[in-house]
C-alpha cells in the first residue's frame, strides 16, 4: 500500500469519491464543477489531498482545504485544515488505510505551519478520529446565501 498525496492524474477518483459521498454516483451533471475544483484547488495549495494506492488503484482518500483566519496564541499562522472527503472503497474498509492517511497528512500539513483541523465526523467515525487525537467540540452555525 502506497501512501502519498494527491497529483493531478488523481482527480477523477477523488470525484467518482466526492459522487458517492454525496450520494449521486451515477449523476455526472458536477463532474466539471468537480473537476475545476480539485485541478485549481490542488495547483494553488488550497487543497491538500492525500490518497492510499494498492497495486496502481487509488482505494481511499482523505482531503483538506486550507483556510487563513487571524491568527491565535494556539495557532501563530493562523492557517486551519478542514478535512473533509474522507472515503475508502468498502472492500478496503476497517483495515486502518484512513487512519494512516490522516497520520501521514497531519505531518505534512505541520511542516506547512497549520496546527489546527477541523472535521464534521459521523457517529460511526467518531471513536477512529478520537484515537488520532481528535477532540469532539461544539457545532457551528451557518447560513446559506
Amino acid at each position: 500500500m502506497l501512501f502519498r498525496k494527491a497529483i493531478t492524474t488523481d482527480i477523477p477518483q477523488l470525484i467518482n469519491f466526492r459522487k458517492i459521498l454525496l450520494c449521486n454516483e451515477d449523476n455526472s451533471s458536477m463532474d466539471e464543477a468537480f473537476r475545476n475544483y480539485f485541478d485549481s484547488s490542488l495547483s494553488d495549495k488550497s487543497l491538500v489531498a492525500w490518497v492510499a494506492e494498492d497495486d496502481g488503484v487509488v482505494v481511499s482518500s482523505v482531503c483538506f482545504c486550507l483556510c487563513r483566519f487571524a491568527p491565535r496564541f494556539e495557532n501563530p499562522s493562523g492557517l486551519v485544515a478542514y478535512m473533509t472527503n474522507v472515503f475508502t472503497i468498502p472492500n478496503y474498509r476497517r483495515q486502518g488505510i484512513v487512519s494512516r492517511l490522516v497520520s501521514e497528512a497531519v505531518g505534512d500539513l505541520k511542516t506547512q505551519g497549520i496546527r489546527k483541523i477541523l472535521l464534521h465526523s459521523s457517529d460511526m467515525a467518531k471513536p477512529m478520529y478520537e484515537g488520532l487525537g481528535f477532540i469532539e467540540g461544539k457545532n457551528y452555525m451557518s447560513m446559506n446565501i
